[in-house]
């Protein structure tokens, strides 16, 4: 390359020399014009006018040569490494990948790649296991939960059920011990006879004959309880006897209609027109319990009244004459009866013997027939 720089200035010098030294040639002579024709003139003229020629410029400088540099500048070392002034800023931001953590993790903490791997794959084996366990807790947690929301509402559903069943029981009358009953009765309650005078416990009949709020054709039983060692903390009760009834009442029935009578009594209020009380006995001798009942209808009214009507022990003759009022014998329903009657003629209490082996005082006709009915449905006719 140097051979050919130094074959170019030296061309350069004897171009210059031979130009500096050599006489410029002389113009050519001009031409001879011919002798133009004015209408020739004329043509060109108007040629020339609507034809527009172009301007003849002027010569164009030549630019010398310039020597070829032996050195490349750095500037032109590499297009690659210039870098603008002024890069635009990409909207598009770029993702940040495993590659660029690896890599930013072996130049900061001068870790070689197959170190820096280890210790990713390392991490992700331990980090299901931290999910497992962040995941197991948290189930616990809902688990644990939904058990303490269940207990509180099972106590408090306890709690409900406990208060209703205490206030049911203190709304909920004594319970009634079931006992046999030769009747059947729609409603049945007890009646304490121990302690209790005969007056007192023929007062409370009688408010309770007149308080009755049974169902019209219902009967409405009252069992007389008899409590053995009242003073004991646990004390006995028991149904008491027909006997035991009559002499808790105060009567004064002949001892041979008490001996007859046996097991237990069947007292009632039968709502009709009125609520009507009705006594139902078994015996076990009949002539005896009948001759009794002779016996005892002199006292028989005022010994049960106020649960029977009391009436006057004299009633008047056709003529004004008083007289010993007395019972007569009737048919009720097909069955003897003695009753007991008011001025009016209306029967007040009656007894009967339906069968040998039953006695039944009442005051009401319709309720004889009634206690008829129900002794046919339990056999006992």
């Amino acid at each position: 390359m140097a051979t050919m720089a130094d074959k170019d200035q030296s061309a350069e010098t004897t171009t210059g020399d031979a130009g500096s030294n050599a006489t410029p040639p002389s113009p050519p002579p001009p031409p001879s014009e011919a002798p133009e024709s004015p209408r020739i003139k004329t043509d060109i003229e108007k040629i020339l006018k609507g034809i527009k020629l172009p301007e003849r410029r002027g010569e164009v400088p030549k630019k010398p040569i310039q020597a070829t540099p032996l050195t490349v500048p750095e500037v032109l070392s590499s297009p690659e490494m210039t870098k603008p002034a002024h890069e635009e800023t990409s909207p598009v931001v770029a993702l940040h990948t495993l590659k660029d953590d690896l890599q930013n993790v072996v130049k900061d903490q001068h870790l070689s790649v197959v170190r820096a791997v280890s210790m990713e794959q390392d991490k992700k084996a331990l980090s299901p296991r931290v999910d497992e366990s962040a995941g197991k807790i948290q189930r616990n947690k809902r688990i644990f939960g939904i058990l303490f929301a269940s207990g509180v509402l099972v106590v408090l559903g306890l709690a409900a059920l406990l208060g209703v069943f205490l206030v049911m029981q203190g709304n909920r009358p004594s319970a009634t011990p079931q006992y046999a009953s030769l009747v059947f009765a729609e409603q049945t309650y007890t009646l304490p006879v121990n302690g209790v005078s005969p007056s007192d416990l023929k007062r409370q009949i009688a408010l309770a004959e007149n308080s009755g709020t049974g169902a019209l054709g219902s009967i409405t039983r009252l069992i007389p309880v008899v409590t053995s060692n009242p003073v004991d903390t646990n004390p006995q009760t028991r149904q008491g006897t027909a006997a035991e009834f009559l002499l808790s009442l105060g009567v004064h029935a002949p001892d041979g209609l008490l001996h007859a009578l046996q097991g237990d009594v069947f007292f009632g209020i039968h709502t009709v027109d009125k609520n009507a009380p009705v006594i139902v006995m078994p015996i076990t001798a009949y002539d005896h319990a009948f001759a009794g009942m002779l016996a005892w209808e002199s006292t028989m009214d005022a010994d049960l009244a106020p649960i029977f009507p009391a009436v006057s022990p004299f009633s008047t003759d056709a003529n004004g004459i008083p007289q010993a009022r007395l019972f007569t014998d009737l048919v009720m329903r097909n069955y003897d009866a003695r009753a007991l009657k008011d001025d009016a003629g209306n029967i007040v209490l009656y007894y009967s013997f339906p069968t040998p082996d039953l006695l039944v005082i009442g005051q009401s006709p319709y309720t004889f027939t009634e206690i008829l009915s129900r002794l046919q449905s339990a056999r006992r006719l």
